[in-house]
């Protein structure tokens, strides 16, 4: 164990920089659990080829998320594994080896379980490791525990890395394609991908006719995307339905909100002057294509990317 102290560096996937541990020498114990508390985040991200792609998760896994808007059977007990995986250590904390020992063997169960869910990632699942863990628990082997915590914790992140984004991408964002529009110009509901070019069009139009000194086609055009704005603001009840219904602060507020609208009527201003400021014009145009559309591509976009990608290779 001394030799284990002296050696023990560990390093965080989100902390790229070695960790030493040498202060906890005090008790031999606490320092072994201080290492198994952080094992799902202490071990060097898995590789991936150049060419890495977000697949699509199993079609068996359509099964455990039939009920939009609920949690899904996957993910409890994707949670109740964890749980369980935590108590074992926190357990370990306070030498109370008997609630270890019980948390041990109701994690093995968990993981079992998870691991013929879906029969395409059994693979991913080291349940040699798993059993390990518990036979070390139960011979208070603090070396075993520390082997067979490496094992899980490696194929543990190498799993989510793997698989997390296309399982969010599949199950927690709807695809555009199922979303219709109201356009208020031509009073008549179109798919979302058209709202979206008529908006951004709109848009390019104020500018471009600002920039050829033609205030007043600037103007009109700014109606139009004012209008459209307003309209798209809609939209995120489409998929942030609790959200919308319970939130004191709506979604629409993040991209399309107030401030969007006050900044819109503070170019109308200008322009109602008769001599609008460039400078003025070009500040509150910045403002809203990086507040409002820069951001919302940024949530948005590479989900829908995905999708349009699986679709294509369908």
């Amino acid at each position: 164990m001394d030799n284990l102290l002296n050696q023990s560096n560990f390093s965080c996937p989100h902390y790229p920089n070695t960790i030493n541990f040498h202060f906890f020498r005090k008790t031999k114990l606490l320092f072994a659990v201080v290492i198994m508390l952080g094992i799902f985040l202490l071990f060097p991200l898995p590789s991936f080829s150049s060419d890495f792609l977000v697949s699509p998760p199993p079609k068996s896994m359509d099964k455990y998320y039939a009920e939009p808007g609920e949690t899904s059977e996957w993910n409890a007990q994707m949670q109740k594994m964890g749980t369980a995986y935590s108590a074992i250590f926190v357990s370990l904390e306070k030498k109370k080896w008997h609630l270890a020992e019980k948390n041990a063997q109701f994690f093995l169960d968990s993981y079992e379980k998870a691991s013929k869910m879906i029969p395409e990632w059994e693979e991913e699942f080291d349940l040699k490791a798993a059993n390990t863990l518990k036979e070390s628990i139960l011979t208070k082997d603090m070396r075993g525990i520390g082997k067979a915590s490496e094992s899980i914790g490696k194929t543990c992140s190498h799993c989510h890395l793997k698989n997390n984004n296309s399982v969010w991408v599949r199950y927690y964002w709807p695809s555009t394609e199922t979303i219709k529009v109201l356009d208020p110009l031509e009073e008549k509901e179109i798919s979302y991908e058209d709202f979206m070019e008529k908006l951004s069009d709109s848009l390019k139009r104020i500018s471009v006719n600002f920039t050829q000194n033609d205030i007043q086609q600037s103007w009109r055009s700014l109606d139009v995307f004012t209008k459209r704005i307003k309209s798209l603001r809609s939209v995120c009840s489409k998929c942030h339905v609790t959200e919308w219904t319970k939130s004191p602060v709506s979604v629409k507020d993040f991209f399309v909100g107030e401030d969007i609208l006050n900044t819109l009527q503070e170019i109308k201003k200008d322009f109602a002057t008769g001599e609008p400021s460039k400078k003025k014009f070009e500040k509150n145009i910045d403002y809203i294509n990086k507040r409002s559309c820069k951001m919302c591509h940024l949530v948005h976009q590479p989900t829908a990317a995905i999708q349009r990608a699986w679709k294509q290779k369908n």
